[in-house]
């Protein structure tokens, strides 16, 4: 009998926008958790409100790219053998076991904090699941730049600069959604009650951690530039493709209106945070806006133009 071989081939690309939302949303999630948490252990009783909203982020934005992500498998129901097949060589399988890990922790983390006189035993506090879900926050921030870094087969994110820049957007773009969010329910919705100049004095470290955090990423993308740039020729050329498709949205709204204009206007905005000065809560929910909208373009740039076919044109070039 004759052996035939059938060889089935997956169109278009393998890692969609859905990837991207689910890559985008956990990092929003790790970083809100992170803020919360340290926020809640070192800063005034007047915040808890703030603290409230970053916890409850946290949890809601990994499930909902989970989620994403579950949409996205072909066979829904194979997702129980990723969980019961252990395969601790597996980066995916890592993964799943992390974020669900993280997303119980942190729903339980924001549990506590809504709702504190619900009594629970004492192993299931507040304090138990901050403690522990911050190593596991920390681990799904690495992990969503090493899913990237370890995919040799694809030049554009096989590279150091792809971990830092997981790290630094999941700080910068949890921060924001907290504060952002916050924002929109103190102006909308009625709030505990809390200081007007709630942004002037205590959060002033958090503007500076933020604009410190987009300073840091923009040389981290340089870096990452240039590392491509003056690699070997598959780099080079996975570069081309990314900046001949992406590199103007690339430039304009991922690094531009996404992280020098926010600079700029934290810098402009940073005597206004004490002294019994408000910064306009508006101009603040505007930077916040601008620093998510260019991390989720950073983000997508990344993952759907490193998988972009290398053209001719671009071939021809560099031959």
């Amino acid at each position: 009998m004759d052996t035939e071989l059938i060889l089935t081939l997956q169109r278009g690309l393998i890692w969609d926008e859905r990837v991207v939302g689910d890559l985008f949303l956990g990092g929003v999630g790790v970083g809100a958790f992170l803020f919360a948490f340290l926020l809640w252990r070192f800063a005034e009783e007047r915040y808890l409100p703030l603290v409230k909203v970053a916890a409850t982020i946290a949890p809601v934005s990994v499930a909902a790219g989970l989620g994403l992500l579950f949409w996205k498998l072909g066979n829904k129901l194979n997702v129980y053998q990723l969980i019961l097949n252990v395969s601790p060589t597996s980066v995916m399988w890592w993964g799943a076991i992390i974020q669900g890990a993280f997303v119980a922790l942190s729903a339980l983390f924001a549990f506590r904090l809504l709702f504190p006189h619900v009594s629970l035993p004492r192993v299931l506090s507040a304090s138990v699941a901050g403690v522990l879900g911050v190593p596991f926050a920390v681990a799904v921030g690495i992990y969503h730049g090493l899913l990237l870094a370890v995919l040799t087969s694809h030049p554009l994110w096989a590279s150091g600069p792809m971990i830092v820049t997981s790290v630094l957007l999941f700080t910068i773009t949890g921060v924001a959604a907290s504060l952002l969010v916050y924002l929109l329910l103190r102006a909308f919705v009625r709030l505990e009650a809390g200081p007007s100049d709630v942004f002037a004095q205590g959060l002033k470290p958090v503007a500076l951690v933020l604009i410190a955090a987009a300073a840091l990423l923009l040389v981290t993308l340089f870096a990452w530039f240039v590392d491509l740039r003056f690699g070997p020729l598959p780099a080079r050329l996975a570069l081309q493709a990314m900046l001949s498709e992406y590199g103007v949205i690339l430039a304009v709204f991922g690094i531009g209106f996404g992280l020098l204009v926010p600079i700029v206007v934290g810098i402009l905005l940073l005597p206004r945070f004490g002294a019994g000065r408000t910064p306009p809560a508006g101009l603040v929910a505007i930077a916040c806006l601008l620093l998510l909208a260019g991390g989720f373009t950073i983000r997508y740039a990344a993952v759907i133009g490193g998988q972009l076919p290398t053209p001719l044109s671009v071939m021809a070039t560099l031959s």
